[in-house]
């Protein structure tokens, strides 16, 4: 299968690690700086268009990843922490909530919602209403359920299929996403994509959402260090992305058994940690990948490997460059 087009959107500061991103209602990209307190906006539609700097927020030096609220016209929960990349730690850990403006130029307004048991490394966030979210804890090998209003966490699901395995992935459970009535999540270690059943119950808020079955394997022929990830819709199909070897893959998914095909249909992608699928504007039929990458970042646990990036990652600024034509005549002597 050929390889699909990519093409740079825009250009992020070259030491930057952004791990999460969401599109906002206006179709403006929404992103969590990793190694700083700061939350970004851009026109991901537009090539000239520079990140904006929305807000830092306080008591915390990580953004880890934020969730769109359900229900909410751009509004999001924002997960931050006190985070030793290095080590691969993190403490006082905070849920804030973030409410956007119809003018980018005016910071959002900021409300701190609750303290999160530092229980291991969370790297994921999924809003299930406006109360209940979802955590992946990658070092604990467990969902978390985080009631926001009381501040309570339980585990929501812990099976084998999260714990990190014995291969070269650091994490466990890495990504999750809420499609229809399944849970679906990545294994960092292991190189899985799997799913959970689950049933929602509105009528009671404080619980909104509970397991309704085992955990179903998609794929396990994936590699290991998966990061990113993005479930079609339809759940026809998945994108799921390692930020070692810069691959994205795509899996098939059948229906009828839930079982999943996966192939490589990219693989120059400079370290992608983030991805997200949107409707086509223009075309319903179509889907439109938004893929987030951290470039040129380097902790001790990340190895690195070449890739066609690697001559751009470290450009910060815009270079303007005077082009001149010298017309030379000659004369031809006979």
């Amino acid at each position: 299968m050929p390889e699909e087009d990519v093409v740079l959107l825009t250009q992020a500061p070259s030491e930057s690690w952004f791990e999460g991103f969401v599109i906002r209602p206006n179709g403006k990209v929404l992103a969590t700086r990793l190694d700083k307190p700061e939350l970004y906006t851009f026109v991901a539609d537009d090539p000239d268009a520079i990140p904006q700097l929305l807000c830092t927020l306080p008591d915390c030096n990580s953004l880890v990843n934020l969730s769109s609220i359900p229900g909410c016209e751009d509004e999001y929960f924002v997960l931050c922490s006190t985070a030793d990349l290095e080590k691969v730690s993190q403490a006082n850990v905070w849920l804030w909530r973030v409410v956007m403006g119809s003018d980018d130029s005016v910071p959002p307004k900021t409300i701190r919602v609750t303290s999160v048991p530092d229980e291991g490394y969370c790297l994921g966030v999924k809003a299930v209403s406006d109360r209940v979210l979802l955590l992946p804890d990658g070092r604990t090998g467990c969902i978390y359920h985080l009631d926001t209003q009381t501040g309570k966490m339980t585990v929501f699901a812990d099976d084998e299929s999260m714990k990190s395995g014995t291969g070269e992935g650091f994490f466990g459970v890495n990504r999750l996403q809420i499609v229809g009535n399944f849970v679906y999540f990545t294994n960092s270690g292991t190189g899985t994509l799997c799913r959970i059943p689950v049933e929602f119950d509105p009528a009671h808020a404080d619980v909104a959402i509970r397991p309704a079955g085992p955990v179903q394997i998609v794929s396990d022929d994936l590699p290991s260090h998966l990061d990113g990830m993005a479930v079609a819709p339809d759940q026809s199909h998945a994108y799921v992305a390692s930020h070692i070897d810069g691959h994205l893959h795509k899996v098939e998914i059948d229906p009828a058994t839930g079982k999943g095909t996966a192939h490589v249909i990219m693989s120059s992608l400079d370290s992608p940690t983030g991805i997200n699928i949107v409707s086509h504007p223009s075309d319903p039929s179509k889907s439109k990948l938004y893929i987030v990458c951290c470039g040129e970042i380097e902790v001790a646990w990340m190895p690195r490997e070449d890739n066609p990036w690697e001559a751009i990652r470290d450009i910060n600024s815009a270079v303007k460059v005077t082009v001149t034509q010298e017309v030379v005549e000659t004369t031809n002597s006979c």
